[in-house]
């Protein structure tokens, strides 16, 4: 799983990935400061790959943004 920020021109800059070895027994909370696009027009992206021999599940229970 993946998750990055795509900027008005399109552009992918990664904020984390993880994989099947990265679990977790319960819901993680993960944050990332995105100060660094204030102003911009941007997208998050969430993207998995799997297999169908290495099966592995990722939920994204809730996104939010928020200023402070």
């Amino acid at each position: 799983m993946a998750t990055a920020v795509l900027d008005s021109s399109g552009t992918a800059h990664p904020l984390a990935t993880w994989s099947n070895t990265d679990a977790a027994p319960g819901f993680t909370l993960r944050t990332f400061d995105l100060s660094a696009y204030a102003g911009q027009t941007v997208t998050l992206r969430f993207s998995g790959t799997e297999d169908f021999s290495l099966q592995t599940s990722f939920v994204i229970d809730d996104a939010s943004l928020s200023t402070s």
